[in-house]
Protein backbone atom coordinates (compact mmCIF):
# COMPACT_ATOMS: atom_id res chain seq x y z
CA UNK A 1 0.00 0.00 0.00
CA UNK A 2 2.81 2.40 0.81
CA UNK A 3 4.25 2.03 -2.69
CA UNK A 4 0.88 2.86 -4.27
CA UNK A 5 0.54 6.28 -2.59
CA UNK A 6 1.93 8.29 -5.54
CA UNK A 7 -0.16 6.37 -8.08
CA UNK A 8 -3.05 8.86 -8.14
CA UNK A 9 -0.82 11.89 -8.78
CA UNK A 10 1.29 9.99 -11.33
CA UNK A 11 -1.75 8.72 -13.24
CA UNK A 12 -3.35 12.18 -13.20
CA UNK A 13 -0.14 13.65 -14.65
CA UNK A 14 0.02 10.96 -17.34
CA UNK A 15 -3.63 11.42 -18.26
CA UNK A 16 -3.30 15.19 -18.53
CA UNK A 17 -0.20 15.09 -20.73
CA UNK A 18 -0.52 15.86 -24.43
CA UNK A 19 -0.29 12.90 -26.83
CA UNK A 20 3.28 11.80 -27.63
CA UNK A 21 3.13 12.92 -31.24
CA UNK A 22 2.02 16.42 -30.21
CA UNK A 23 4.88 16.72 -27.73
CA UNK A 24 7.39 15.32 -30.24
CA UNK A 25 6.48 17.96 -32.82
CA UNK A 26 7.90 20.59 -30.46
CA UNK A 27 11.20 18.74 -29.96
CA UNK A 28 14.32 19.09 -32.06
CA UNK A 29 15.16 15.48 -31.30
CA UNK A 30 13.32 12.45 -29.91
CA UNK A 31 15.01 9.38 -28.45
CA UNK A 32 13.01 6.43 -27.17
CA UNK A 33 14.56 3.85 -24.85
CA UNK A 34 13.25 0.35 -24.22
CA UNK A 35 14.68 -2.61 -22.37
CA UNK A 36 15.40 -5.61 -24.57
CA UNK A 37 13.28 -7.88 -22.33
CA UNK A 38 10.21 -5.68 -22.91
CA UNK A 39 10.66 -5.13 -26.63
CA UNK A 40 7.49 -6.34 -28.37
CA UNK A 41 5.87 -7.80 -25.24
CA UNK A 42 2.97 -6.62 -23.10
CA UNK A 43 2.51 -4.44 -21.24
CA UNK A 44 5.54 -2.14 -21.57
CA UNK A 45 6.65 -3.19 -25.03
CA UNK A 46 3.16 -2.76 -26.46
CA UNK A 47 2.87 0.73 -24.94
CA UNK A 48 6.30 1.54 -26.34
CA UNK A 49 5.19 0.33 -29.78
CA UNK A 50 2.13 2.59 -29.60
CA UNK A 51 4.31 5.61 -28.90
CA UNK A 52 6.83 4.57 -31.57
CA UNK A 53 4.07 4.39 -34.18
CA UNK A 54 2.98 7.93 -33.33
CA UNK A 55 6.49 9.40 -33.17
CA UNK A 56 7.96 8.04 -36.37
CA UNK A 57 11.06 10.22 -36.47
CA UNK A 58 12.30 9.07 -33.06
CA UNK A 59 15.50 7.11 -32.74
CA UNK A 60 15.03 3.88 -30.78
CA UNK A 61 17.62 2.66 -28.30
CA UNK A 62 17.41 -0.84 -26.82
CA UNK A 63 19.05 -1.60 -23.49
CA UNK A 64 20.45 -5.15 -23.76
CA UNK A 65 19.28 -7.59 -21.09
CA UNK A 66 17.00 -5.04 -19.41
CA UNK A 67 13.30 -4.60 -18.84
CA UNK A 68 11.13 -1.85 -17.40
CA UNK A 69 13.28 -1.35 -14.30
CA UNK A 70 16.64 -0.63 -15.90
CA UNK A 71 16.95 2.49 -13.75
CA UNK A 72 17.11 0.15 -10.73
CA UNK A 73 18.74 -2.96 -12.20
CA UNK A 74 21.30 -1.32 -14.48
CA UNK A 75 21.60 2.37 -13.57
CA UNK A 76 25.19 2.58 -14.82
CA UNK A 77 24.31 1.23 -18.26
CA UNK A 78 21.27 3.50 -18.48
CA UNK A 79 23.39 6.45 -17.40
CA UNK A 80 25.99 5.70 -20.08
CA UNK A 81 23.26 5.54 -22.71
CA UNK A 82 21.77 8.85 -21.56
CA UNK A 83 25.18 10.52 -21.42
CA UNK A 84 25.89 9.29 -24.94
CA UNK A 85 22.62 10.75 -26.17
CA UNK A 86 23.36 14.18 -24.75
CA UNK A 87 26.85 14.32 -26.23
CA UNK A 88 26.50 12.05 -29.24
CA UNK A 89 24.67 14.16 -31.81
Amino acid sequence: MRASRPAHAELAALNSAPPPDQTARRADRVDLIIGQCNHGTAPYGKSFDDVRQRVTRAEVHVLPGQGHRAHIQAPTELGHLLNGLTTGR
